[in-house]
């Protein structure tokens, strides 16, 4: 996927996310619309396995295990359901299974349940005053008893980012988020294969100008500064997005500033900046593990590489806040090899945004 096609993915659903529904009964909804879904790593089995769930619409669900190397019973096993939404606990309404199972995958069927069940218990405990980051030692007889969860609020559905096992120093993973997406073309939760991972990159020759004449960049009332290095890309003129090529004319690094306008009565935009900055789209996958996410009052900073099939990216995406509804954005994504040599280059051109004062 190219850096353009990203960009512009993330900013049509941070324009567009405006109809939200409540993704658990008895909980208030954050960050949740039609069409989301998260899958975690599920270290409990001895193969590699992945446990998705999907948000249709208030009341309407899907649960999916995923373990393409399972030496026992389906490899994937889909199912739909429906809840009540009159009520504030998970009563199940309705239920269709995909395809054909066997008696051997009626274990693993009863685990997709008690798992939406005692999530969903577990995410509405949190009551919805729930807007920062929650580490909950919790007993939790699925993982094995004693176990440490990571709840965030910028996360679909159950809130959960990671669950550590609670009896040991090294606190190993028993069950870690791994993909957070949205459909598109509607079959994106039932083709999710795995992550991706990259090939050994290619080695790139880059190398940056020891003098470039800086050049700044103005926005309306907000302006960043490059160098004669960059060029602006006319290929969709509708945005304004910023090049720094190398061999062939290839972008090793762009950078696109935008501003983001969200309801006046909207009162959950910053966890809607964190999701929506942290989707994957097929085969372009957030690394969870070194994402950062900074912030103060005045901006919200969130890094992550991101791994595609042929190279891994940098991505950074810095919003800066007018408003409690209104940010100035500037994402930045680069090859992570060429980042890493230049860091401190990139991080300076980041950093450089600010407000135009009035004369």
């Amino acid at each position: 996927m190219s850096f353009i096609r990203r960009f512009s993915i993330c900013v049509a659903l941070l324009l567009c996310c405006t109809f939200f529904v409540s993704a658990i009964p008895g909980v208030e909804s954050k960050v949740d619309f039609p069409g989301t879904f998260v899958y975690y790593r599920d270290y409990t089995y001895e193969d590699e396995t992945y446990i998705g769930f999907l948000q249709y619409d208030a009341g309407t669900y899907a649960l999916r295990y995923f373990s393409p190397y399972a030496k026992k019973g389906a490899k994937t096993i889909e199912l739909y359901i429906t809840c009540d939404t009159t009520k504030d606990t998970v009563e199940m309404t309705g239920e269709k299974i995909v395809g054909e199972i066997t008696q051997i995958d009626v274990e693993t069927l009863n685990y997709l349940h008690d798992l939406f069940y005692e999530l969903a218990k577990r995410r509405k405990s949190l009551t919805s005053k729930f807007d920062q980051t929650v580490r909950s030692a919790e007993n939790y007889p699925q993982f094995g008893g004693e176990v440490l969860i990571n709840y965030e609020p910028y996360i679909p559905l159950f809130g959960v980012r990671s669950i550590l096992s609670n009896d040991s120093k090294d606190k190993k993973p028993l069950f870690k988020l791994a993909y957070i997406g949205i459909l598109n073309e509607g079959s994106e939760f039932t083709n999710f294969s795995g992550l991706t991972v990259p090939a050994e990159p290619k080695q790139q020759n880059f190398a940056l100008k020891k003098f470039a004449k800086s050049k700044k960049v103005t926005l309306e009332n907000y302006s960043f500064t490059l160098d004669e290095q960059w060029q602006k890309d006319e290929s969709q003129p509708e945005v304004q997005t910023w090049c720094l090529n190398g061999s062939g004319d290839e972008p090793v690094a762009m950078i696109l500033p935008y501003f983001l306008n969200f309801p006046p009565e909207e009162k959950n935009a910053v966890e809607q900046l964190k999701l929506v900055s942290l989707l994957s789209q097929s085969d372009s996958c957030i690394d969870f593990d070194s994402l950062t996410i900074s912030e103060n009052n005045k901006r919200i900073q969130i890094s992550a590489k991101i791994n595609q099939p042929e190279k891994i990216i940098r991505s950074i995406t810095t919003f800066y806040k007018i408003t409690e509804t209104e940010y100035f954005a500037i994402a930045f994504s680069a090859d992570e090899q060429v980042f890493s040599k230049n860091e401190r280059y990139f991080k300076k051109i980041i950093d450089s945004a600010a407000q135009v004062k009035a004369r």
